[in-house]
């Protein structure tokens, strides 16, 4: 695709996980820098792609970061334990992999005339810009944008302590990749991220890395939710990965006699034939805040940092199906601030899902003192914050 020219140009990277919390962060930044610089994309998922065309002058296919399981599974299949833990799940020891999935980046960046890179869950495409020598920007969660210089990633819950892979192992790889690009290896594991600007949107008591970190914490939401009036008496869900595949939460949502509306965009056709028949609203595109805060009175979805967020600053009552390690990180430390249930998402029995659902729904979300404290940390102009942050770097 041709290159314009008069502007500086930034990448745009996101390289591994799922869900539309990635793209929607991207394009929050291509919005905010839209009149200064050329951005381009480049996605490991395209599902969402389209929200980005309009600010960017290319979006396309990325190199991408896929889960290898063998060794966990041949260990027993533990939980991951640390973010480090979780690296060596995506194929971090191996130096081969490695080269080739920073040769895609650095071919990108050179062939965009790339200024700056901002990743988001993008560790390859960072560490190809360490060795083009441009600057770049971690972007993300707290979870997902941890802090530079760790002698170890700690462990993110207590139950959770069995490693698969050793930091040692990851680093070896890591720096036999660098070595091969002509770049000086690294002392720490963690320093992957050293050479990056780090952004984390999120609060501190979702930041895993709050202690440690030394970047300030940007508010997760930049635009102020409007306050649900009480009206509302809806059950919105949002699962954006394979999560109705679990047929007793499918058949608990289909079983309560209560009003509901969905988004599930990876859904197969005979589950969204299932919930039109059960009279269930199903979205073809994702909801706006204003609609889920007048109509809603409960939220349901994975545990996602961002759905997690708007949750707790409409004050609404939420109940998450955790998928994974963070999801369930997300969930517990939001438990602590707002009514927020959490069902095993290996339940298999409808009858106790609706039960939680239920529940939840009569109990309702948080009291106005307690939305009112969290707005501050939730809420800011982001716009403004990632201009006055980002711009500098390539002037």
């Amino acid at each position: 695709m041709p290159i314009e020219v008069g502007r500086p140009r930034v990448l745009l990277a996101w390289e591994g996980g799922a869900g539309r919390g990635h793209v929607a962060t991207l394009k929050t930044i291509a919005e905010a820098l839209n009149d200064e610089v050329f951005c381009d994309a480049a996605l490991c998922r395209m599902e969402h792609a389209s929200e980005l065309i309009p600010y960017c002058d290319g979006v396309f296919q990325g190199a991408r970061l896929s889960t290898n399981r063998s060794r966990r599974t041949a260990a027993g299949n533990p939980h991951v334990a640390t973010w480090g833990d979780f690296l060596g799940d995506l194929n971090f020891w191996n130096p081969q992999f490695l080269i080739a999935q920073i040769k895609w980046w650095l071919d990108t960046i050179k062939s965009r005339k790339s200024q700056l890179v901002i990743a988001d869950f993008a560790p390859c495409a960072q560490l190809a810009a360490l060795i083009a020598g441009i600057p770049s920007v971690a972007v993300g969660t707290g979870y997902s944008v941890p802090p530079s210089g760790l002698d170890r990633f700690p462990m993110l819950l207590p139950e959770y302590t069995e490693l698969v892979f050793q930091e040692d192992e990851l680093l070896r790889a890591v720096n036999m990749a660098l070595v091969h690009f002509g770049t000086k290896p690294l002392a720490r594991l963690s320093d992957i991220y050293s050479a990056s600007t780090a952004m984390p949107r999120t609060i501190a008591r979702l930041d895993p890395y709050n202690s440690l970190r030394r970047a300030p914490l940007l508010p997760p939401l930049n635009e102020r939710l409007p306050r649900p009036d009480g009206s509302g008496n809806e059950i919105f869900f949002y699962f954006s990965n394979n999560e109705t595949e679990n047929e007793a939460l499918v058949d608990a949502l289909i079983g309560l006699d209560l009003p509901m509306r969905g988004f599930i965009p990876r859904a197969s056709t005979g589950v969204r034939e299932l919930f039109a028949d059960a009279g269930i609203k199903i979205e073809t595109q994702a909801a706006s805040f204003d609609e889920i805060s007048r109509r809603s009175r409960l939220l349901l979805h994975s545990g996602q940092h961002g759905t997690l967020c708007m949750g707790l600053g409409m004050g609404l009552g939420q109940v998450a199906f955790p998928q994974h390690i963070e999801h369930l990180f997300h969930a517990r430390r939001a438990g602590d601030l707002a009514p927020v249930r959490i069902v095993d998402p290996a339940a298999r029995n409808a009858d106790e899902i609706s039960g939680v659902i239920m529940d939840a729904y009569e109990t309702g979300g948080s009291d106005a003192a307690a939305v009112e404290q969290l707005r501050p940390q939730l809420f800011g102009d982001i716009g403004a914050i990632m201009r006055g942050r980002i711009l500098p770097l390539i002037d």
